[in-house]
């Protein structure tokens, strides 16, 4: 059976990828590079004026097998 280790980077406060709420290209590159795969990116909902939902990712959760 596979072992796993996660990693869940907060995207509010800027998480791992340095103050910028958005990642790039180079930032998940080099997490796939130490073995980080994107497994899931945890969404939820505020409302915005007039009451309307819009959905916000939060956080995106990494998985690599465990050493």
């Amino acid at each position: 059976m596979d072992e796993w280790e996660y990693k869940i980077v907060e995207l509010s406060d800027g998480g791992l990828f340095g103050g910028s709420e958005e990642p790039t290209e180079a930032d998940l590159n080099e997490l796939g590079e130490e073995g980080w795969e994107l497994a899931s990116s945890l969404t939820g909902s505020n409302k915005t004026l007039g009451g309307r939902p819009k959905s916000e990712t939060s956080a995106l959760v990494f998985k690599r097998p465990r050493e």
